[in-house]
């Protein structure tokens, strides 16, 4: 019984830290610039900058989050 409640216990903590969260990357050429925060609040209002990653030759991906 004390198994079942520690397991019980244990799972309620881990449903309360869950969030879902959404990712979305946009592709922009390289030569514009753009300052991450302002690019993601003009494509998706109420997102915050999460980073860039490199694409092919020389394009790279805007990360926002929400």
């Amino acid at each position: 019984m004390k198994k079942f409640v520690a397991f019980g216990a244990l799972f309620f903590g881990m449903m309360l830290n869950a969030s879902a969260t959404e990712t979305r990357y946009y592709q922009v050429y390289s030569s514009e610039t753009l300052g991450g925060q302002a690019y993601c609040s003009a494509v998706w209002p109420g997102s915050t900058y999460f980073g860039v990653r490199q694409g092919m030759g020389a394009y790279f991906y805007i990360a926002c989050q929400k």
